[in-house]
């Protein structure tokens, strides 16, 4: 039997995209809004509400390309190193070193680690000649932290500021692009919107998560088994309704749900981890990158609808985008065609 993670997943997450365009659209749009202590009061009754349940177990096989597009294969070596974060946790990285006066930071997307990057950042290296660290984002892989949680809405992009101001400071010449991929993307584009960090000289992204209101998320139905994936539709609600009268206690509940046995190192994601995880609009992601930007995206995504990408970058970006006939959504990492063009872009771009 093989697993339909493709559908159920990301058909989940569109849901969630328009979930909270419209929801968070209509509270604050609401013509006789609710005294404070009501709102509350709703807000607890729907954040307490019975989690959601899986039927069935995880099946246990899944098809042969989607297994071999994670990318388990590890044919570059490397070595281990720690960053420290600004609240003292260690922020782990597998670094494929390189004599170059440019470093790639690499983050990988959900439910994953640096240690399906091995082949993305021996390839990142090859094709252009620049040091790689593939991080471990916080709450996963070697990396402290919780799984699936931050403490706040915002730690990710912290964290990235916090790696970019160690790497500058042993090595202030160097020139660094931030990459990242699908929910790394979403992170490296939140970090464009801080002027408050570290400049960096690029952004690289791969199939990132543009917003959580944007326009790529595919919108095809699925077949009507057990979803990978399952929101908390009641708690979300809430949590956003508690959020716009500025109470963030109760951020740490989990919204995202996993199929996935117990013992997998992340099964699911809080509140505060999922905001974090992209900006919240798309347009302001795009519009706060002033440096070089390439985004790769295959047809084959099951994630996102290519063609929907091009409309967006013109309008809200001076970026540059490829589009990779019969990339998947993780097999997009390892195409040639795509690191082809990540070689050109940095020669062009004097990034190399």
């Amino acid at each position: 039997m093989r697993i339909s993670i493709k559908k159920t997943f990301f058909w989940n997450l569109f849901v969630l995209v328009v979930f909270l365009s419209v929801s968070q659209h209509a509270f604050a749009q609401s013509e006789a809004p609710k005294d404070s202590v009501s709102i509350v009061q709703e807000a607890l009754a729907l954040i307490h509400s019975p989690e959601p349940e899986f039927q069935n177990p995880p099946p246990a096989t899944m098809d042969p390309k989607a297994f071999a597009d994670l990318g388990f294969e590890q044919p570059y070596s490397f070595s281990e190193t720690f960053f420290e974060a600004r609240d003292g946790q260690k922020l782990f990285a597998r670094h494929f070193p390189a004599e170059s006066n440019t470093t790639i930071l690499l983050s990988h997307g959900v439910l994953g680690n640096s240690f399906l990057f091995n082949k993305m950042s021996g390839l990142l290296r090859d094709a252009t000649g620049a040091e790689v660290y593939a991080l471990d984002i916080r709450g996963h892989g070697q990396s402290g932290g919780r799984p699936g949680d931050v403490d706040y809405i915002g730690q990710y992009e912290d964290d990235l500021a916090d790696i970019v101001a160690q790497i500058k400071q042993g090595k202030p010449d160097h020139k660094i692009i931030i990459a990242g991929h699908s929910m790394g993307g979403g992170i490296s584009l939140r970090y464009a919107m801080r002027d408050d960090f570290p400049e960096v000289d690029g952004y690289l992204l791969t199939a990132p998560t543009l917003g959580h209101i944007n326009p790529t998320m595919r919108t095809e139905p699925v077949d009507s088994e057990e979803p990978f994936m399952m929101l908390h539709i009641q708690r979300m609600i809430g949590l956003t309704m508690l959020n716009s009268l500025g109470i963030h206690e109760y951020d740490s509940l989990d919204v995202l749900f996993f199929n996935l046995p117990e013992n997998s190192p992340v099964t699911r994601y809080s509140h505060r981890s999922n905001v974090s995880n992209a900006p919240a609009d798309y347009k302001d992601g795009l519009q706060a990158i002033n440096k070089p930007l390439l985004i790769i995206v295959g047809t084959e995504d099951e994630v996102m609808d290519a063609s929907k990408f091009e409309p967006a970058i013109d309008e809200y970006s001076n970026g540059q985008l490829l589009i990779v006939e019969g990339a998947s959504h993780n097999g997009i990492r390892h195409s040639e065609e795509a690191m082809s063009e990540i070689k050109k872009w940095t020669e062009s771009n004097n990034l190399n």
